[in-house]
């Protein structure tokens, strides 16, 4: 099908305003893009000649903001969808306590008598007002007989009662190889486990699913993403090469080839302990389709600030005998030896990276691989950089590393960074308009679950540095983005996080015909608009997946 949408306001994603513009598409691919006078004849023609001589059936959208297809740079795409699913508790991200958030769960599994294991994500300290973690006693005292499991909005703990402790087979002398497992002072287990080697057995638990119903998850959450107009998502939890995930990978090729996917999925399976990337390229070789693609690997160099876990460059504030618990994650040198390889095999890496600490040591990791591989032909990414040291700021650019951020963090984090780090550097937490500037390459995501999917929200944090009441968080406002940055953050540099530039993420000749028409203008919009804004077409691949 020939079709071309044309609107008075076009934003590209090549930096440049919103204009009048009329898109041409033809199949899956866009063929031209060109001026049109909104005064003229050509508003009222429903047929137009593209340069190619071929005639596209147009549809006129007036002024609603026509851009590229929302791409978030970093989402854990499975979780996220049981998540979205009714096999899981969402509602404990509301709860205020840890009492509040067991009765939650105690009501939940009351409704769901069927569901053998109790699954719930999204408890959060921060929002509890404490920074005291749960235990066991108060998941036991309320459900006793099935197994409960419950991932922390951060993502990098887990909450389980004892029958779930029983069931993952976790015992008091178990010692993961990284993490750690809770202890109450008699010995026995708190119930929390702590990073993702430790709370790998629990997440298992989490995310297991027959194949019909993991079938029926994907396929209600790729609706959801559609009517968000998300056309790119990804799976960042740096999977190992099991045959676990393995048949995760062919089941969602099954589902591509059967044209159930609606937005491109990006994988990124484990950097660590591997100098031979060979099974990430056999991988690839066997699983990529049209909308799943393997485009590197990612590696954990540090937690989370909540748990102390975050690498600090001085101590934390709160706990001035450490500057992160059990951190780095991996030692510099295997690290190292695991970027050269990945690189050199032509596949990206991507660090999670809290705090100061590890972003400096990811930088330093970067910049003495380079003296190994070279030039790159793709950038590698640095995620999150929630404290930055403002000396590392230029190296990004120098060292073409892509920031990758969330700015919905910071309202979930509610100034709970002061606690942590001081009045003195909390004045470079989620520094999003410096690395915008001093990167050149700023891309914006979610994390999701630990945030809500939804890319208006994300988009209105950025640009107001307020939370959804509209009260300022955060104690330097002059970061805030521009909706320019925030939107190319959204489009043009999250299509270069995940090395899909020359394929996506602007609407430019010979682009995949990914496309959202919004109900606001965003440019234009008051705060409080951008939040409600929403899409009226969602076009993937040049077919429509969503209309209003």
């Amino acid at each position: 099908m020939n079709r071309c949408i044309r609107s008075k306001n076009v934003f590209t994603g090549t930096g440049r305003m919103p204009e009048p513009l009329e898109v041409l598409i033809r199949d899956n691919i866009i063929t031209q893009v060109r001026p049109y006078d909104p005064s003229g004849k050509a508003v009222s023609e429903k047929n137009v000649t593209g340069e190619d001589g071929e005639t596209y059936e147009a549809e006129d959208f007036g002024e609603k903001l026509v851009m590229p297809g929302l791409i978030d740079a970093h989402t854990h795409f499975f979780t996220g969808a049981l998540t979205a699913s009714d096999y899981v508790c969402s509602e404990i991200e509301n709860s205020t306590s840890e009492e509040n958030c067991a009765r939650m769960v105690k009501a939940f599994a009351d409704a769901h008598p069927d569901l053998d294991v109790i699954r719930g994500n999204g408890w959060f300290m921060p929002t509890w007002g404490t920074n005291v973690l749960p235990t066991k006693k108060t998941l036991d005292r309320l459900i006793p007989d099935r197994p409960v499991v419950l991932r922390c909005a951060d993502a990098h703990s887990y909450w389980l009662n004892s029958a779930a402790l029983q069931r993952c087979g976790i015992s008091p002398d178990w010692q993961p190889a990284g993490g750690s497992v809770g202890k109450l002072p008699d010995g026995t287990l708190s119930g929390m486990l702590i990073e993702p080697e430790a709370y790998e057995p629990a997440d298992k638990l989490f995310r297991t699913f027959p194949d019909d119903q993991m079938k029926e998850i994907i396929a209600s959450f790729e609706k959801e993403l559609a009517g968000y107009g998300i056309t790119a998502v990804s799976e960042m939890f740096a999977w190992d090469y099991t045959d676990e995930y393995a048949h995760k990978c062919a089941l969602v090729q099954e589902m591509d080839h059967a044209g159930a996917l609606t937005a491109h999925l990006f994988l990124y399976p484990r950097l660590f302990d591997y100098d031979d990337f060979t099974p990430a390229l056999e991988w690839k070789k066997k699983y990529e389709s049209e909308s799943f693609r393997i485009p590197g690997v990612k590696g954990f160099l540090d937690g989370v600030a909540e748990t102390h876990t975050g690498l600090f460059l001085e101590p934390y504030s709160d706990r001035t005998d450490t500057c992160g618990i059990g951190v780095p994650l991996k030692d510099y040198d295997s690290v190292l030896r695991s970027i050269i390889a990945a690189n050199q095999a032509g596949l990206q890496v991507r660090l999670h990276c809290i705090a100061d600490g590890s972003v400096r040591m990811a930088l330093d990791l970067y910049e003495e691989a380079q003296k190994t591989t070279g030039p790159l032909p793709f950038s590698n990414t640095i995620e999150h950089i929630e404290t930055l040291s403002p000396s590392d700021a230029s190296r990004f650019r120098s060292l073409h590393v892509i920031p990758s951020m969330q700015p919905a963090h910071l309202v979930l984090d509610e100034n709970g960074k002061l606690l942590f780090v001081g009045k003195e550097r909390i004045q470079w937490e989620w520094p999003f308009r410096t690395m915008a500037e001093t990167s050149g390459t700023l891309a914006l995501g979610t994390d999701y679950p630990v945030v809500s999917i939804d890319p208006y929200r994300t988009i209105y944090t950025a640009v107001t540095r307020c939370d959804y009441q509209g009260k300022p968080t955060g104690y330097n406002p002059e970061e805030k983005l521009t909706m320019m940055q925030t939107l190319m953050g959204y489009t043009a540099n999250a299509a270069a996080a995940y090395h899909q530039e020359s394929e996506i993420g602007s609407l430019q000749k010979g682009k995949r015909a990914d496309i959202v028409v919004l109900d606001h203008n965003l440019f234009t919009a008051e705060p409080e608009q951008i939040m409600e804004t929403r899409p009226l077409l969602t076009v993937y691949g040049g077919r429509d997946v969503y209309r209003a």
